[in-house]
């Protein structure tokens, strides 16, 4: 364990201290948008934690795209101790440039990437050039429930004194401001989901897949 003030790293964070979210964050999109077929997109996705969660409960074919090739060999040994190699397929890629063709994709997630994103219009305007009619995109910071997000600010604290503040920040009414204001700058339906776990942005694109 390192020193407190200074984070072990966001691997070790992600498999060890959020874990439990991913599951729940998964359970909640899915029954949400009513979407378990077709082509998943987990952007930014780290170790493609939740890409995997939505694997795990779906018939959908993921991808974890992510800018970082050692996130990318991650996700794929990840994947492979979940016995899901060929359904969570990693793609070392850019957000705001995405290597896929227009209206692929039946689901896109991404969790706690947006907030490093470069230019959030540029990026939102990507996830619509790909989401298929029909489909749902879901970016945000969302915690699963609210007692998740205190047991893991609880335990970020002991090894990041920083947390909190940055935390604060990034779930902070002007940051999600600044996303709603990249989402309506695309021509697909947007709203937003809030509550005491924090916010999602969501895409409806047209179509009958959870409306």
């Amino acid at each position: 364990m390192s020193q407190k003030g200074k984070s072990p790293g966001f691997p070790y964070i992600a498999e060890n201290i959020f874990a439990p979210i991913y599951p729940v964050i998964a359970t909640h999109i899915v029954e949400e948008s009513g979407i378990k077929q077709g082509i998943c997109l987990d952007l930014g996705c780290g170790i493609a934690s939740l890409g995997i969660a939505v694997a795990e409960i779906t018939d959908m074919q993921v991808y974890g795209v992510d800018l970082s090739t050692e996130m990318c060999r991650l996700s794929k040994n990840k994947a492979y101790r979940h016995c899901l190699s060929g359904k969570v397929v990693p793609i070392q890629s850019d957000v705001h440039l995405l290597p896929f063709r227009n209206n692929c994709a039946d689901l896109i997630i991404s969790r706690g990437s947006v907030f490093f994103w470069d230019d959030l219009p540029v990026a939102f305007k990507e996830i619509a050039r790909v989401l298929a009619p029909g489909g749902q995109a879901w970016v945000g910071g969302g915690f699963g429930t609210k007692e998740l997000r205190t047991q893991i600010s609880e335990r970020m604290f002991d090894i990041d004194s920083e947390w909190h503040a940055n935390s604060k920040e990034r779930l902070s009414p002007e940051n999600l401001q600044t996303i709603k204001e990249a989402g309506r700058q695309t021509d697909v339906p947007c709203h937003v989901v809030q509550d005491d776990s924090g916010f999602w942005m969501v895409l409806s694109k047209g179509g009958s897949k959870g409306g």
